[in-house]
């Protein structure tokens, strides 16, 4: 019996998409082993495999291995058998650079990364609680989060931040700001750099406004801000401000949006303006994919703290503000929406 030949399968989809998302963990392992190493601190002149490896103890022959993987990434340069780092990597993963984002990158691969296995286990069995639970707690997690997170603020975000607030028409009447849940304060200082006279207040819990302090005093900024420390879910932060900045840090309140809101509203003069730079998450909650990649691991901890489109927006006008704008605006990390709004004179 002669077998009826069989045609082979019809190919209408490219398998390059899915191909280029399994070699994902090669390139994030690799970025994360470079920070780690610090290797980029070696690259800022071309130099080759064997003198690093000499200089650092390492393994010539996976050292040059390693290094022909992160030309591959796209982190280096290779020619004449010389590496050296693209002028992106020298700005942002040498250690020695204002913008060094190493630090918060490595912390975030730990925060975010997930095996197979436990993503299999936690969609069988359900939320498994966060991955440092017990650390949140400490002074000493939020005071080193608040020196890392200092980092990306000033690799751009916190200047097109200060950009875009200061051509507000109200900008130039503004005396008194208060930058809510401001970290390590380089967004509300981005914007008084701005302007000539407009003073400061950074609130936040009391280890992270230390370091907001420190950061003042850097940019010469301590005769017109100064920092608050507190709970602004249960604390006040003061009344009387003309502008009040909230950056990426509403996600602590959605269970209390309409009332935080309010809370601002109260807090500010006439006329005066709230922000919120915050993540907008839409399309069921599937965009945008920076957003919603970076919240896997917390989602799966029982912590959803996507903030969905509109919905400061709406709380804003539930509040009684007069004017209510809303923009997506890109930064280095992903689109953001941006929410401003004015309250009645």
């Amino acid at each position: 019996m002669v077998n009826k030949m069989k045609e082979l399968p019809e190919i209408k989809e490219s398998l390059t998409g899915i191909y280029d998302i399994s070699l994902s963990p090669v390139r994030a392992n690799a970025l994360a082993a470079g920070a780690e190493l610090r290797i980029f601190d070696h690259l800022n002149s071309p130099v080759t495999a064997k003198k690093i490896a000499e200089e650092c103890n390492y393994c010539a022959e996976t050292t040059e291995e390693f290094l022909n993987v992160l030309v591959a990434c796209g982190l280096l340069e290779k020619k004449n058998s010389e590496y050296l780092n693209r002028p992106d990597t020298r700005q942002f993963l040498v250690s020695d650079s204002p913008t060094y984002y190493g630090k918060i990158l490595l912390r975030e691969y730990h925060r975010i990364s997930m095996t197979p296995a436990e993503i299999i286990e936690t969609v069988k069995g359900g939320p498994a609680g966060p991955k440092e639970e017990d650390d949140m707690g400490l002074e000493e997690f939020w005071s080193d989060y608040a020196r890392s997170i200092a980092n990306w603020e000033r690799s751009g975000s916190a200047q097109k931040l200060g950009e875009i607030i200061s051509k507000l028409p109200q900008f130039d009447s503004f005396e008194h700001m208060l930058d809510l849940g401001g970290g390590p304060g380089l967004m509300g200082i981005a914007v008084l750099q701005h302007h000539p006279s407009m003073t400061g207040v950074v609130f936040d819990q009391p280890a992270v406004a230390k370091v907001a302090g420190e950061f003042i005093s850097y940019y010469g900024l301590d005769a017109r801000m100064t920092v608050m420390g507190g709970n602004y879910l249960q604390d006040s932060f003061g009344t009387g401000y003309d502008l009040i900045l909230c950056s990426c840090t509403l996600n602590f309140a959605l269970g209390c949006m309409d009332e935080m809101v309010q809370k601002i509203y109260y807090a500010l003069n006439p006329g005066g303006v709230f922000a919120s730079l915050h993540d907008g998450i839409f399309n069921e909650g599937t965009a945008p994919e920076f957003h919603i990649l970076n919240m896997m691991s917390s989602a799966f901890s029982g912590f959803n703290w996507g903030i969905k489109k509109g919905l400061i927006a709406e709380s804003m006008k539930k509040a009684g503000f007069e004017e209510v704008t809303s923009e997506s605006i890109d930064l280095d990390v992903g689109p953001f929406d941006l929410d401003i709004a004015v309250k009645g004179s």
